[in-house]
């Protein structure tokens, strides 16, 4: 993952979005300045004082400064609504994986990616794509999300899984907007606490999968 789609917003003054190129990022708002050396980040201010970090602590601080939500998740008359362009591929085929008569996990086998839109708003998430196979989901039918350095997958009903490769945004800022909107519907319907995201989305409140 590019270093600025971990940052997507500066963990030091909260603007967004922060510019990068590979293991670089910075704010050209107050001068922050994080880099990635091996498995290692450092954070410099525009002082100059220069500190280890971690990504966990990158992510505290980018959530406390206000997350995903910004100015842009916003249409002109105040609504949520954020918009991605990304390429989007769907799972074909899943078949499982044995090591010493132990199931591992599953092999899935994704289609060719075509380019679509994903646009979340509080209510739903929809897809867009030119094989019209996508669709349009409310929060409490989504059965998973998981990030990898580039892309975002989504679980939904009836065994289905969606796969988007961003173009021109972060699969982590997209990971962190779903998982609030998920949040926020599950506690509006009186469905307790999301504790998990994957495997499977799971509740405080019953600790059973949704």
């Amino acid at each position: 993952m590019a270093l600025k789609d971990l940052c997507y917003r500066c963990p030091g003054c909260g603007h967004d979005p922060m510019n990068g190129e590979g293991d670089r990022a910075w704010c050209r708002s107050c001068g922050t300045r994080i880099r990635r050396r091996g498995d290692q980040l450092f954070s410099t201010s525009a002082g100059g004082r220069r500190r280890r970090v971690t990504a966990s602590a990158l992510s505290r601080e980018i959530e406390r400064r206000g997350g995903p939500i910004s100015p842009q998740t916003f249409r002109a008359d105040g609504t949520l609504e954020y918009s991605a362009r990304t390429m989007v591929s769907w799972r074909i085929s899943e078949e499982p994986v044995w090591h010493r008569g132990v199931l591992r996990g599953f092999s899935e086998t994704m289609s060719p990616e075509v380019p679509g839109r994903v646009t979340a708003n509080r209510e739903a998430l929809t897809v867009q794509d030119g094989r019209r196979r996508g669709g349009r989901w409310g929060y409490l039918e989504l059965r998973a999300l998981q990030s990898s350095s580039s892309a975002l997958q989504i679980s939904l009903p009836g065994n289905r899984l969606v796969q988007f490769r961003f173009t021109t945004d972060s699969p982590k800022r997209w990971e962190d907007l779903l998982r609030s909107l998920v949040r926020e519907t599950y506690h509006r319907a009186g469905r307790g606490d999301v504790v998990e995201f994957q495997p499977a989305i799971v509740t405080r409140s019953c600790g059973s999968r949704a």
